[in-house]
């Protein structure tokens, strides 16, 4: 309980005139209210309660634009694996006014924009376009990228301008499947994370698919602080001979690859002043490795949605929103060493059948025997 919040109880059966009056047709429902800001809430979990508070706690609605028109993931499609629709309502849940922009169309970034996301465009964007952006973040921007192998060169070259280096290659991640052993797998558990305010809320595990390298570059920014967040398992690398990946299904750690842990994603944040600007503005990137990990089908896969709702919150300057994900089972993957496999391995296979089985032949010969 706290002194902070007062709450009523209806029963619309036998008040329906005070359910009527507060707008409740349905049950659950929840109106919240603060002052002369309210809201309705049709559900009792703590992730949709805590957003309806929010809602009525802010006074301004901040805006999200996802770049469209070069084959990005569709943001109305809830439905399809490959959509953004589950990571667009979330979004909106949390109050921000998400819509998309065709940068091709427009004269610039709109000047609303308080956070630009440029998610895994199929085809290359316009110079005019790239120009935009770089001028948006100049100019105090935040803009979330999210990347996938061998697409996007032209906004590897923007980010490498902002002193992030976007590898030229795929994370493979080496795992132990029972009766098969030491395979390779593309879909990287993530379970180490960095010191920063975007991952500074996620403890629990984030799984990624298909992703490349994204690390702060050698020769950084003057002005602007790059920080790695997110790292690859031990068991991973950076595989450089992407095409043969691609074309052969075939993957050997080289001397040119890099062993992991291995970034894969990275944030950087610096002061509009310091870049030779005008104003008090900040600059914020966050990029990915990976475009995947926020679509429909990896939303609700382990932590995922936390990781990309609190990016997307450093962004806009709203840190202290924090995903609260509802109380349900999530999928979950065990990672066991080499010697935890054999060992389950042995004992689910030879040892506890073979115990099973001379127990069933003792009691079959002491019955006989009698």
């Amino acid at each position: 309980r706290s002194d902070r919040i007062r709450y009523r109880v209806i029963d619309p059966q036998i008040r329906p005139e005070l359910a009527q009056e507060a707008g409740i047709a349905q049950v659950p429902t929840l109106r919240i209210t603060k002052g002369d800001r309210s809201t309705l809430v049709n559900a009792t979990d703590e992730e949709s309660v805590t957003n309806g508070i929010h809602r009525v706690s802010t006074t301004a609605t901040k805006s999200i634009y996802f770049t469209q028109g070069h084959g990005e993931p569709d943001i109305s499609d809830s439905e399809s694996p490959g959509g953004y629709g589950q990571f667009a309502q979330a979004l909106r849940n949390q109050n921000y006014e998400v819509t998309t922009v065709f940068l091709a169309e427009a004269q610039d970034v709109p000047d609303d924009a308080n956070v630009l996301i440029v998610a895994s465009p199929a085809r290359e964007l316009f110079p005019n376009e790239i120009e935009m952006i770089d001028r948006y973040l100049t100019h105090g921007g935040s803009a979330l990228f999210l990347l996938e192998p061998r697409r996007s060169a032209e906004i590897a070259a923007l980010l490498a301008e902002w002193g992030i280096a976007v590898g030229n290659d795929v994370i493979v991640d080496q795992q132990m499947r029972l009766f098969q052993g030491v395979t390779l797998g593309l879909e990287p558990v993530v379970s180490s994370y960095g010191e920063h305010p975007v991952v500074e809320p996620i403890s629990e595990r984030t799984v990624f698919s298909l992703a490349r390298s994204v690390s702060p570059a050698e020769a950084g920014r003057d002005g602007v602080t790059v920080d790695s967040i997110a790292f690859t398992p031990a068991t991973s690398w950076s595989e450089s001979e992407v095409d043969r990946l691609f074309d052969q299904g075939e993957a050997r750690l080289t001397e040119e690859d890099v062993e992991g842990p291995v970034s894969i994603a990275v944030a950087a944040a610096g002061s509009v002043a310091d870049l030779g600007g005008e104003g008090d503005g900040e600059v914020k990137i966050v990029a990915f490795g990976d475009s995947t990990f926020a679509t429909n089908k990896f939303w609700l896969q382990l932590f995922n949605d936390a990781l990309a709702l609190s990016a997307a919150g450093w962004l806009a300057g709203q840190e202290e929103l924090i995903s609260i994900g509802p109380r349900a089972v999530r999928a979950s993957r065990a990672r066991l060493s080499p010697a935890q496999a054999r060992t389950v391995f042995y004992l689910s296979v030879l040892v506890i059948p073979e115990l099973i089985l001379m127990c069933g032949i003792l009691v079959w010969w002491h019955r006989s025997s009698v």
